[in-house]
């Protein structure tokens, strides 16, 4: 009998708490080597260190869900950079560690957010802390179901149930059509920087600073790259985000209004009709996909069933992507920016997941067979129907032959046969498809 290996709770204490201390730590070094750069300014007033440290601090909440507030103004947009990193961290940590079951799981849950809420009293005062807390306790949480190396005592015996393998295959499938979007957002948000790059430069003109102030800006917008592709993906799927109430973004649409002069902005789209045909583009890439995916299942009913689960899903995955793309960057007007949730579900659904489903059905197997079965129907009725053949036998060279007989011969198939008698079955499907062949719990792989 195999002895139960368990991780040391210390062990994994230590691996939710590192990836968050760390990165903490980072930003507010940078800060404070920022501030020291800067303590001549005659704008830094009285401001001590402490008081960039509690800054820096906040800001670095907001990347799990926080906000920052101070001088009146609350700051909330996340650097998703610092909350992929942090993710990745805990990801590559607890993925050496078997983690057995629910309390393994709490164990490191609960000490990746517990520090980051911990962290977070320094913060200014009026700053939301709790939620960042939350936020890197979801994260661990993620990095767990991602693990390779969890055992299977996690949904073992409902990812196995008929329900739980089409759960499961449907999310699969919705991971890919979210990746290709994100790869689409990724691709547009480098033109967009391609093409605005003499206003980048222009506006990063206006503040005349040191070289290595201007490095820390940089470094600054970086941390912001990420929600930008969120944004960039938003715009060429036609939900649009928002830099300031009034405005809008839109392959379908530009509505703009001043904005805050911060060089990456430079890259924002002019106002005008916009470019739908970005979104056309989409959907045929989408389409092209899914007649990728398309092999994947034996059964059509299966497509089926899976491609429409997987357009749920994708619609709750974009909602949760414009959720993490908003947030407020400034007083008044400048407290909306990023993506409205509801609209981005939608038109993820109707732009990502649809097409992906009408190609995966189109070119499904079933369906090549059902065109070609036309397609000879149609040929043989434009061809006069039927073909017969007629053979004339040659006359008899005998004494009681007198003359000579046509025989019409009447070809006909027949279907090959089994062994049993039974029509022959050369491909029977199985259960496991290609989407879930790499990813299913052993669990799932046994039964499949």
């Amino acid at each position: 009998m195999k002895a139960d290996v368990r991780t040391h709770p210390l062990r994994l204490i230590l691996a939710g708490i590192q990836p968050v201390l760390f990165g903490w730590a980072a930003i507010v070094v940078l800060g404070i080597f920022a501030y020291t750069l800067m303590a001549d300014s005659p704008s830094l007033g009285s401001t001590t260190w402490q008081d960039v440290a509690g800054v820096t601090t906040g800001w670095w909440l907001t990347a799990f869900g926080g906000t920052l507030h101070f001088d009146g103004v609350s700051i909330s947009l996340p650097p998703l950079l610092i909350t992929l990193l942090t993710f990745l961290g805990l990801y590559f940590l607890v993925r050496r560690m078997p983690v057995a079951d629910w309390r393994d799981t709490a164990i490191f849950v609960v000490s990746a957010g517990a520090t980051t809420a911990l962290l977070g009293q320094l913060a200014p005062a009026g700053s939301n802390w709790w939620l960042s807390g939350v936020g890197v306790a979801l994260l661990a949480f993620l990095a767990i179901l991602m693990s390779k190396n969890r055992t299977d005592w996690f949904g073992s015996s409902f990812f196995t149930s008929t329900v739980g393998r089409a759960l499961y295959d449907g999310l699969m499938l919705s991971r890919r059509a979210v990746a290709a979007g994100l790869i689409f957002g990724l691709l547009g948000f480098i033109a967009a920087v391609i093409a605005g790059w003499s206003e980048i430069l222009a506006i990063n003109s206006y503040y005349i600073v040191e070289w290595h102030s201007n490095v820390l800006m940089w470094l600054f917008q970086l941390c912001y790259v990420p929600t930008f592709v969120l944004w960039a993906l938003a715009y060429m799927i036609g939900a649009g985000f928002a830099v300031g109430a009034g405005t809008s973004f839109s392959a379908l649409g530009v509505t703009s209004a001043p904005l805050p002069a911060i060089p990456l902005l430079g890259a924002l789209p002019q106002p005008g009709a916009g470019t739908p045909w970005i979104i056309a583009v989409v959907v045929v890439l989408s389409f092209l996909l899914g007649v990728r995916q398309s092999r994947a299942f034996p059964g059509i009913k299966e497509a089926a069933v899976t491609g429409a689960i997987h357009v749920a899903f994708v619609a709750v995955i974009c909602s949760l992507l414009a959720a993490l793309a908003q947030g407020s960057i400034g007083p008044e007007r400048l407290a909306i920016t990023g993506p409205e949730a509801p609209v981005m579900a939608g038109l993820g659904a109707l732009v990502l997941a649809l097409p992906l489903y009408a190609g995966m059905l189109a070119n499904h197997r079933t369906a090549r067979a059902a065109y070609k079965s036309w397609w000879k129907k149609l040929r043989d009725k434009t061809g006069g129907g039927e073909v017969t053949t007629e053979q004339e036998e040659p006359a008899a060279v005998t004494s009681h032959s007198v003359s000579s007989d046509k025989v019409k011969i009447q070809q006909t198939d027949e279907a090959p046969q089994a062994s049993n008698g039974a029509p022959g079955n050369h491909a029977a499907p199985t259960s496991t498809t290609a989407i879930t062949a790499h990813t299913a719990p052993e669990a799932g792989r046994k039964n499949s």
